[in-house]
């Protein structure tokens, strides 16, 4: 330590600096004590102020929904002490006052044909008094006026758009149509909004590695303003092991006239699938539909025709089939004698 440094440190314990801020604590002492006796008499002060009482509402008629916006706090005019009032503001710093609307209208628009209200908030001052500190007197409530716009509840079935995102175990799949438990839904709400809903989507129902039938309950994707009943569905996912299955099916001719005679080459095609193992001894030829079309072929455009699978049933997957194309001749027939 150098001599510039011990001479900062004996300025610290310089006896007149001591003396100073001995008087400096002094000081404040005072100061704070005045400021706590200050306080004190002007909370035993009584006092006409305004207060923010903070609302949420309640219990709005079954048959309709509100259409507009409604104040989240009321600004009301009281009396009170100042212990009380910051009694109050302590108290209530968190908190909303429950506002029952059917009960503040008198139950005046539920099953009625009312789809308007204004409430005079002069009119519930009493019910608001009775939510206040007993220390505190209402003088006014503001606004002076609450209007509530109703809109009638209609309702319509719409029909139900899954969203399902599924993958299956290896040598696992899909054994059937995956059907939800209703095929259509009950939807509510104002017709401005009703008339925009064609379809109830559901939520994704996302599923990895399935290796057994499952059943799921999903919610609909929620729309404001509308109601769904039911509000979930349940949906049922079958699932079972499959294997690959192999057959030649025959082609089949469109708009073939009985005049003429056509010849493929080849006259079949290999087709391979993915079957369940309680459905592979069940399926036949007559199960796959294969078709090329003559008018194809007479049009003169090339010595090839495509085939196209034109039936196939629900229950198999990952259909493949050779060749898709296949070469032609076309004959005449021979008039019988």
């Amino acid at each position: 330590m150098n001599n510039l440094d011990l001479q900062k440190l004996k300025g610290y314990f310089n006896k007149e600096k001591i003396t100073s801020n001995k008087k400096l604590l002094v000081y404040l002492f005072f100061v704070g004590l005045s400021t706590i006796f200050w306080f004190l008499n002007a909370l035993s002060k009584e006092y006409t102020t305004s207060i923010n009482y903070p609302v949420y509402y309640m219990n709005f008629p079954e048959d309709k929904v509100l259409t507009n916006e409604l104040p989240k706090k009321l600004n009301l005019r009281v009396k009170a002490y100042g212990f009380d009032l910051l009694r109050y503001k302590l108290s209530t710093a968190f908190l909303s006052n429950s506002f029952d609307v059917n009960a503040y209208t008198n139950n005046r628009i539920t099953g009625s044909a009312l789809n308007s209200y204004n409430l005079l908030t002069s009119n519930i001052e009493a019910r608001i008094q009775k939510e206040l500190s007993t220390g505190i007197r209402l003088e006014a409530v503001s606004p002076d006026t609450i209007n509530f716009q109703f809109s009638p509840i209609l309702e319509k079935k719409v029909p139900i758009e899954l969203d399902l995102k599924l993958a299956y175990e290896q040598q696992f799949m899909q054994s059937g149509s995956i059907v939800p438990e209703f095929d259509s839904v009950l939807v509510k709400g104002p017709q401005s909004l009703l008339d925009s809903v064609s379809i109830a989507k559901t939520e994704l129902l996302e599923l990895s590695r399935l290796d057994e039938t499952t059943e799921k309950e999903i919610d609909f994707i929620r729309i404001k303003g509308i109601t769904f009943s039911p509000k979930k569905i349940k949906v049922n996912i079958p699932v079972e092991r499959f294997t690959e299955a192999r057959k030649n099916i025959p082609i089949k001719i469109d708009n073939l006239p009985d005049s003429v005679l056509l010849r493929l080459f080849p006259g079949d095609v290999k087709l391979s699938y993915f079957v369940g193992m309680d459905k592979y001894e069940n399926i036949t030829e007559d199960h796959f539909d294969l078709r090329v079309d003559y008018l194809e072929a007479a049009s003169g455009d090339g010595n090839k025709l495509k085939v196209e699978l034109k039936r196939s049933p629900d229950f198999v997957s990952n259909i493949r089939y050779y060749p898709q194309t296949v070469t032609f001749l076309i004959e005449k027939r021979k008039s019988v004698q």
